[in-house]
C-alpha cells in the first residue's frame, strides 16, 4: 500500500526569516521542492493557505518548481478564502482553488503531513 504524504504550506518561503532574508527563505523553499521531486515516495498533495498562497500565483519565484510537481501528479490545493483575502483570486498560476474542507480532507487521508 502506498504511503500518502501531504505538505502543508502556510507561509511564503521555508522557515522563519527576517524581512531582509525573505529571498533566502524562497530559495530554500525552491530547494525543498527540488528535493521532493527525487523522492521514492511521491507527494500526494500540497495544500496552501494564509501567506503560502502567494507561492502559486503569477510572479512567484518557485512557480516553475510547483508546475513540475503538478505535472508529476502532485495535487496542489489552494485556499480560496485566503486568495480572496490577499486579492489574489485572479492570479493563480498553478493548482486548484478549494476550500478549507478540501484541504482538511487531503490532510486527513494522508498518512504523513509535513508542515512548512
Amino acid at each position: 500500500m502506498e504511503r500518502k504524504v501531504a505538505v502543508l504550506v502556510r507561509q511564503e518561503g521555508l522557515g522563519r526569516t527576517r524581512p531582509d532574508d525573505q529571498a533566502f527563505g524562497l530559495e530554500m523553499f525552491d530547494l525543498f521542492l527540488h528535493a521532493m521531486e527525487s523522492q521514492v515516495t511521491r507527494l500526494h498533495a500540497m495544500c496552501f493557505y494564509t501567506g503560502g498562497v502567494r507561492l502559486v500565483c503569477e510572479g512567484s519565484p518557485v512557480l516553475a518548481s510547483l508546475q513540475l510537481l503538478a505535472g508529476m501528479g502532485v495535487r496542489l490545493v489552494v485556499c480560496g478564502t485566503c486568495l480572496e483575502h490577499f486579492g489574489l483570486s485572479e492570479k493563480v498560476a498553478v493548482g486548484e482553488v478549494g476550500g478549507m474542507k478540501d484541504i482538511v480532507d487531503l490532510l486527513m487521508e494522508a498518512g504523513h503531513v509535513i508542515t512548512v
